[in-house]
């Protein structure tokens, strides 16, 4: 078997030959595409130095799942067969280098998405406290306060909005912010941690519970890629038994996480657990559903 046969040797080629012309994909099918890639190539140079395995072989395994995501969202793959063979990187490396570029994909998933309409912004979620109690609720946020939908009442509180650095920023502030990445990291970074969130808390915040623009929810995903400290854990399943990617920051005084589903971009849950005083499970933040709604009810 040549060398050409070898690396064609997987589940998929004959169609993936046979395909002929397509029309090209939209953004976020290409984006939900390079995620599903990278993080199989992020698999391979993690169990790579377990133990030894033909090169051909990994290839074979990356390349069939390039190929079922490339199938899915209609790409035309094309191999570059004159291109050196990659050195294999160590686990750490390989996972800090990916929590960059499944960020910055990510970002691409995000932007792709629709633009928030509508007078609410909903959230259905569950909130399990440091005690170990939960409460599952709705919120409904609009320009003028928010509404609490608990156990059949409903109770309304004024407008507080989300952090950004020392300041607080309501629905209305959010179009005014800067959709550059490092401007925007800068920003949230402008206050010290020891006296509120840090950055990951508050990009976990805006994404998970604002009605932020594509733009703007792409530009905190890459804001998350450029800072330090960002680590991903890989694919997880949250408290309510849904399939996502993990990631994590160290902070001054607790270990923050959060599980984003990178075909949609969406957060699935946050968690904040104390490393200092303390110790244990401040608040984790199981988002059901979020999206936007006409009206309470």
């Amino acid at each position: 078997m040549t060398e050409r046969q070898d690396l064609l040797d997987f589940p998929g080629t004959e169609a993936l030959q046979a395909a002929g012309h397509v029309e090209l994909p939209s953004p976020q099918a290409l984006a939900q595409a390079m995620v599903a890639v990278r993080a199989a190539a992020q698999d391979e140079a993690v169990v790579t130095p377990l133990r030894r395995r033909r090169l051909a072989s990994g290839r074979r395994i990356v390349a069939t799942v390039f190929v079922a995501a490339a199938c899915a969202a209609g790409v035309v793959v094309y191999t570059n067969q004159g291109a050196g063979s990659p050195t294999a990187q160590a686990p750490q490396q390989a996972k800090t280098i990916s929590a960059a570029t499944f960020l910055t994909d990510t970002a691409a998933v995000a932007a792709a998405g629709p633009m928030p309409s509508g007078q609410y912004w909903k959230m259905h979620m569950k909130v399990t406290y440091e005690n170990g109690k939960s409460s599952t609720f709705d919120e409904y946020i609009s320009r003028s306060g928010y509404h609490i939908v608990d156990g059949g009442q409903t109770f309304k509180k004024p407008a507080s909005g989300w952090r950004l650095g020392s300041k607080t920023v309501d629905w209305n502030g959010l179009d005014q912010l800067p959709t550059d990445p490092a401007k925007l990291l800068e920003i949230m970074e402008s206050s010290k941690e020891y006296a509120g969130q840090s950055a990951f808390l508050q990009a976990s915040s805006l994404l998970a519970e604002s009605p932020a623009s594509p733009q703007l929810r792409a530009s905190l995903f890459k804001a998350l890629a450029g800072m330090n400290g960002v680590k991903l854990v890989g694919n997880v399943k949250d408290s309510a038994g849904r399939e996502g990617t993990e990631l994590a920051f160290n902070g001054i005084s607790s270990s923050d996480r959060m599980i984003v589903d990178p075909k949609t971009s969406l957060l699935l849950e946050a968690t904040q657990t104390s490393t200092k005083g303390h110790l244990g499970l401040i608040d984790r933040r199981t988002y059901l559903s979020v999206g936007p709604a006409e009206k309470i009810g």
